[in-house]
């Protein structure tokens, strides 16, 4: 039901037996407004999205002081650990700091510093580009893919453990939410 000052939305109901067989979450269950149990005013739409960027903030927070303490024995962030496992993705082609930050959606200085990070620790290393010698490539070292095959899946299991005790599908649809967010500050600058 929707008036000039509030829209109201009926609770949503998902049999349990119906979320347990789902083999996998629809990209399109998120299409529409999702169902909310609750009455918000029309024009406090941008209060709610603040709320909600606090909220993800404060969340933000916790996990990454949580991962922090989950990747202590190998003196990694969990932002360190990503350039890591994105290095393990492109493989030996290796990635450029600029591109590794935009996989990343960080600044290329920590996209850097994280680089720097792996090397002082004898897991990536930077070389040339093969087809232009001024720009830089980060690849593992045959130390850090190691790491990663040995290691890497108890590392994701431990911080997967961080997001408490979601379903898959939870799971997914909390991924499928944030990805929505736009992480390119420079498309967002157009907004001010």
């Amino acid at each position: 039901m929707r008036d000039s000052a509030h829209v109201t939305v009926a609770p949503a109901r998902e049999p349990a037996a119906a979320i347990a067989a789902a083999p996998a979450v629809h990209p399109g269950w998120l299409a529409a407004e999702p169902v909310i149990a609750t009455t918000v005013p029309v024009e406090d739409a941008e209060g709610a999205r603040f709320a909600a960027f606090m909220q993800l903030l404060k969340t933000a927070g916790a996990l990454d002081r949580a991962a922090t303490d989950a990747l202590a024995d190998l003196d990694l962030t969990a932002g360190a650990f990503a350039a890591l496992l994105e290095l393990g993705v492109v493989g030996d082609a290796g990635v450029a700091p600029s591109e590794l930050a935009r996989r990343l959606a960080v600044a290329r200085r920590t996209a850097t510093l994280y680089v720097d990070i792996l090397a002082r620790q004898g897991w990536a290393e930077r070389r040339a580009h093969p087809a232009d010698r001024r720009m830089v490539l980060a690849t593992l070292t045959p130390v850090g893919r190691r790491l990663l095959d040995e290691l890497g899946g108890a590392y994701k299991r431990r911080l997967a453990s961080l997001v408490g005790d979601l379903s898959p599908i939870q799971a997914e649809r909390l991924r499928q939410l944030l990805a929505l967010i736009c992480t390119d500050p420079g498309l967002r600058a157009a907004d001010f």
